[in-house]
């Protein structure tokens, strides 16, 4: 793991070197203006790695630090009806959420074609190259090549999933090269992408040895295949409906699903807080694809909390801007208890339900208590307050304030309870990471239900219904006197968690499963809201509401919140209106190609921008 760190490390040191063959211009300012540098660079191995190691430093922002939503921490979620950015500095996602995706400011995400393009040049360059070298670690070369194709496919999905049919250039461009290339279709590109991934694949190990750990595997070539091929399945590639896309997709999803069983390398966690905390990527099998800068990537960064998530209230001191609407709230189910406190089925919450505004945060599923901080709520130090009483606020309300909540919650699921405020990290560590074993199944329950329904299970074995209630019924919370004092117990922190929050539900068998005999609608839509529970702000909500065409509804439409009343020593909770948002179905299902590039390589532009 160090030896991968410093080469890293080495890389980004000499990048102004490495710049001499990789402009850091525009999509026609890439070619080499020499051929030396080349020569300087691939002539030796231990260059050749730290160019190549590049690729992994400049992998697309994901929803750690800096977010690409206004670049001011600000997170993908916050452009959907998940969250409400309050930070007036973030004016990138005001111009966002009007509908302004070409305004200057909101470039960091609409704008990212640059930087996938310069990856690109970057990928080719070392293929077509490093035959040059002949010194290195036996049989190191051919992984390397393993590695670059990998991120050939990676770096064009990112671009598929937000422009679609883009250029598709599979040399290093040079002075005397042809720049005038055409779109290639949406179908072109997933091909490309998908033969790269089995190229990559036949080259790449099962697993690296420790000081390589991070580079890519087998196991990522198939999660992002199984990826590819869910959205060339979904609604917006795949408009009608063409079922042998769907049992591509679930075919991609299997093969990573049982790769990762019978190897071990990749397994489902039942202890679902810590995968996004307190540990390296190395120590949660459940994460297949994570984004590795360098050694500080796995460094607890305090300013992720202060930023993104902790309360500007006293105790905590952060800017908390990005916070989790009602709209999130209402998704995650109300679990039913038999008269013996059995666990035996969950229900949509609704407003229209007395018991279940009366007793809004009880029995919730239990992802909603690791991902959302709400009024009363017992966390690290203190309740959370954003209640209003007459003229006087809770600690964690104050509507004349920027930095405050205006949804009346906020984030969790990436604050460890180690980080007291912005100034005490503790020693808890955060990463980021792209895609974990969990996704796996609900990519396949999504296309196993638009081709067998259900409760299908065709050749495959596994229905639809029965890969999304494998991934509840790790869900497990047991009541906390029998679990042990102490760490060595697996389930001590659901032990620290209920004693400081009584309202966690005791699940000693899991989350109840979604039942059998629904309709193929009815289990879409119910599919649906589990993958947005489960992935709540981890960078996939906004790209899932595009494939699904949903965005009229969720990426435009009303964000609401709550409005906590203080009565006495009660609370009563009203649903109220935070912003109406704009989505123009025309226009807004692409990303605007950068106009320059429309004029250079004489493209055509996205419909209506």
């Amino acid at each position: 793991m160090k030896y991968f760190d410093n080469i890293i490390i080495a890389a980004l040191a000499s990048l102004c070197l490495l710049t001499l063959a990789t402009s850091c211009g525009k999509f026609l300012d890439e070619a080499p203006t020499s051929e030396q540098p080349k020569e300087y660079i691939f002539e030796d191995y231990l260059r050749a790695n730290r160019y190549l190691s590049l690729l992994y430093y400049y992998m697309s922002p994901d929803w750690t630090g800096s977010g690409k939503f206004g670049g001011n921490y600000g997170m993908m979620e916050s452009a959907t009806d998940m969250a409400e950015y309050s930070a007036e500095y973030g004016v990138p996602n005001t111009s966002f959420n009007i509908g302004n995706w070409k305004n200057s400011n909101a470039k960091t995400e609409t704008e990212i074609w640059f930087a996938c393009y310069r990856q690109i040049r970057r990928a080719w360059m070392f293929l077509e190259n490093a035959d040059l070298f002949i010194n290195g670690p036996e049989g190191r070369k051919p992984m390397m090549k393993g590695e670059a194709h990998f991120m050939l496919a990676y770096y064009y999905f990112e671009l598929l999933k937000r422009y679609g049919g883009v250029p598709l250039v599979k040399e290093t461009m040079n002075l005397e090269s042809d720049y005038m290339i055409p779109r290639s279709s949406v179908e072109e590109i997933g091909e490309f992408i998908i033969d790269e991934l089995d190229t990559a694949q036949k080259l790449l190990p099962d697993a690296w040895d420790s000081e390589d750990f991070g580079r890519a595997t087998k196991a990522w070539c198939m999660a992002l295949r199984s990826r590819t091929t869910l959205y060339l399945a979904s609604p917006l590639n795949n408009p009608s409906n063409d079922q042998a896309k769907w049992t591509r997709a679930i075919e991609a999803a299997k093969e990573c699903i049982d790769y990762c069983e019978s190897t071990g390398l990749h397994k489902l966690s039942t202890d679902w807080q810590n995968i996004f905390m307190r540990y390296t990527p190395d120590l949660i099998s459940e994460i297949i694809v994570f984004r590795r800068v360098s050694l500080y990537n796995f460094n607890f960064n305090s300013k992720i909390i202060n930023y993104e998530q902790a309360s500007p209230g006293d105790d905590f001191w952060g800017n908390g801007s990005n916070g989790p609407s009602q709209n999130l709230v209402d998704r995650f189910p109300v679990i039913v208890f038999d008269a013996d406190s059995n666990a035996v089925s969950t229900e949509p919450f609704s407003w229209s339900n007395p018991e279940h505004v009366a007793n809004m945060y009880l029995n919730r599923d239990p992802r909603f208590y690791y991902t959302v901080l709400y009024n009363d709520r017992m966390w690290i130090k203190r309740a959370i307050g954003t209640w209003r009483d007459g003229a006087a606020y809770g600690p964690d309300r104050d509507p004349k304030n920027q930095l405050y909540t205006k949804t009346g919650y906020y984030l969790r699921k990436f604050w460890p309870r180690e980080c007291k405020d912005k100034n005490n990290p503790g020693s808890s560590r955060i990463f980021g990471f792209y895609i974990r074993l969990t996704e796996m199944y609900f990519n396949y329950a999504e296309a196993m239900n638009e081709v067998y329904g259900p409760d299908g299970k065709g050749t495959y074995g596994m229905s639809a219904v029965e890969a999304i209630n494998k991934t509840r019924a790790r869900l497990i919370y047991p009541d906390s006197e029998t679990i042990a004092n102490n760490s060595s117990d697996p389930f001590y922190y659901v032990k620290v968690e209920r004693d400081e929050n009584p309202d966690l539900p005791v699940l000693p068998k899991g989350l109840p499963g979604m039942p059998a005999g629904m309709t193929k609608d009815q289990a879409r839509e119910q599919i649906r809201n589990e993958r947005v529970i489960e992935f709540a702000f981890e960078d996939q909500y906004f790209y899932d509401l595009l494939r699904w065409r949903e965005g009229e509804t969720h990426i435009g439409g009303t964000v609401y919140g709550v409005d906590v009343v203080k009565v006495g020593e009660n609370f009563n909770y009203v649903r109220t209106q935070v912003e109406d948002r704009t989505f123009d179905p025309g226009r807004m299902y692409r990303y605007p190609i950068p106009q320059s590039e429309v004029y250079k390589l004489g493209i055509e532009q996205n419909p209506g921008w």
